[in-house]
Order: C-alpha cells, then structure tokens, then sequence
C-alpha cells in the first residue's frame, strides 16, 4: 500500500482512538485503540522513534557522553524537522471501495496487541492484531514507517491523547527495548479529526 494519510482520531462517546491509514491508490485500514492500551504504547513509540531518528540520523556515531548529549539534540532537531514537513492541515479523506488489505476485511481492527520493532535498516515495524479467545483468525496488519512517518503518527496519537484527557488518569511507563508488545482487550466504536498528509510515498505491508 502506497499511504497517503494517516489519522487518529478521538471518540468521546466511546472513549477510545480509532487510526486510519489510505493509500493514494484507493482503500483505507483502521484500527481501533482503547485508553489502556494507547497510555502503555505511547512511551514505548516514544523511546523508539527518538531511537530510528537517531539511528538515521548518525548511524556510525560513538557512544561517548559528548556524543550522547550531541545525538540528544540531533534527535530533537530532526524530530521538529520531519514534523515540519508533514502536512496537517489537509482534511483526512475518507476512501470509497474495498479495504486496502481484503484479508483484513471491512470492519476496523478492535486491537488487542500491538508490537513495535526497529529493524536494522531504520526502518520502524508497526504490527497490530485483533485477538479474541474462540476466534477462528486472528485480524492483523503491518506497517513500515520511516522516521517522517513514525514521529507523524506519533505526534497524532498525542494530540488525541491530549483531546482525551486521559492523562489526568496517572498511566504506567513501560520500558521501550527494540522489540515491545504491548496487549489489551475492549469493544468497538467511532471516529472524529486529526490527520497528516505525507510529503511522499510510503508503504504499507
């Protein structure tokens, strides 16, 4: 899938995230995220995209302090500037037609289980599931984000974190290594606002 846009979105009624993804060819994956689960991942998504910005950043750097604080602020420098050139402002467009992924099926995932990998390329792998206890298939689908990518969706997941006023509720921090599931089980709801429009081709495996 060729991603055009990425939104995450609010539900007050339900209290929940839903995250939408299409593609500039046509089709469009969602997802839903409860309160737990997106409090548990956004520490996690936190720590990994800093480190793949700093893995792009300056691969070969060594692990010295003064090389630490100067990575610190490389980091910080180029978070601002992949989110700079992203576009929030154009209107998430919803997508007529069939699911981008037909295995996944019309219906958003209800996510119980998300796991986040950063690959060796820098590439950060975002793997969500739907697993319920006497479901014949476990629902699943998989993205791979560059780091313009992955601080977009995670600069989203905190703007509607921020519109939920869900951290007024103290929330546990979990410890972020390369490789983290976090895992939750909840019902179903609706969308509202908040996208960005990628400057360029990404994809969606």
């Amino acid at each position: 899938m060729n991603i055009h846009q990425v939104s995450v979105s609010y539900v007050q009624e339900q209290d929940r995230l839903m995250i939408r993804i299409n593609g500039r060819d046509g089709g469009e994956l969602r997802a839903w995220l409860t309160r737990r689960l997106a409090l548990a991942l956004l520490p996690v998504l936190d720590k990994t995209a800093a480190d793949q910005t700093r893995k792009v950043a300056a691969p070969q750097e060594a692990a010295t302090s003064l090389d630490e604080q100067r990575g610190q602020l490389l980091t910080t420098f180029q978070k601002e500037a992949t989110l700079r050139s992203g576009d929030f402002e154009t209107p998430y467009r919803d997508q007529p037609g069939p699911p981008a992924d037909v295995a996944v099926g019309p219906e958003p995932l209800l996510l119980t289980e998300v796991k986040v990998t950063l690959m060796g390329n820098g590439q950060l792998r975002l793997q969500l599931f739907e697993k319920f206890p006497g479901q014949a298939t476990v629902r699943d689908f998989q993205v791979m984000m560059d780091a313009q990518l992955s601080n977009g969706l995670l600069h989203l997941l905190h703007q509607a974190v921020k519109h939920s006023q869900w951290l007024t509720v103290p929330a546990a921090a979990a410890a972020a290594p390369n490789d983290v599931v976090v895992q939750d089980a909840v019902p179903d709801t609706e969308p509202a606002d908040l996208s960005v429009e990628l400057s360029r081709p990404k994809y969606l495996n």
